[in-house]
């Protein structure tokens, strides 16, 4: 009698591990695209900021140019392909020199371009301007 209560109740769940993995699957593989895509963001932040960094870095030394920090910028974003529709703002004054950098996210993202038209990661970065010692 006990066998045959045994058999009953597995014949009653047949199925039920099937029907929980389709209910949790999409909800963890969500979570899991997820996590990809926030780390792909968060790479371009630090990249776009390190772009800033070294396009200020190019222009506060003597002789350096805006055109020289622009492709110091434009060529660190295209070796980590980050690099489409970037755009690349050197403002100088007297004494310092401002790098901005500007990465639409939907040219750049691997999953959620389609739900992210119109936002942008954007850095700067101002560097004081060296001086030839003697002038």
């Amino acid at each position: 009698m006990k066998l045959r209560r045994k058999a009953l109740n597995r014949r009653a769940r047949k199925g039920t591990v099937t029907v929980e993995f389709a209910l949790v699957a999409p909800l963890l593989f969500m979570l899991f695209l997820g996590s990809i895509e926030i780390t792909r963001l968060n790479f371009i932040r630090q990249t776009a900021s390190n772009a800033a960094y070294e396009a200020a870095r190019k222009a506060i030394v003597p002789g350096g140019t805006s055109a020289d920090a622009t492709a110091a910028a434009t060529n660190l974003l295209n070796a980590v392909k980050c690099g489409a529709g970037v755009t690349v703002t050197i403002t100088e004054t007297a004494s310092n020199v401002t790098a901005s950098v500007r990465i639409p996210v939907n040219q750049n993202s691997w999953g959620i371009g389609r739900f992210s038209y119109g936002m942008n990661v954007q850095q700067s970065c101002t560097l004081s301007r060296e001086s030839v010692q003697g002038t």
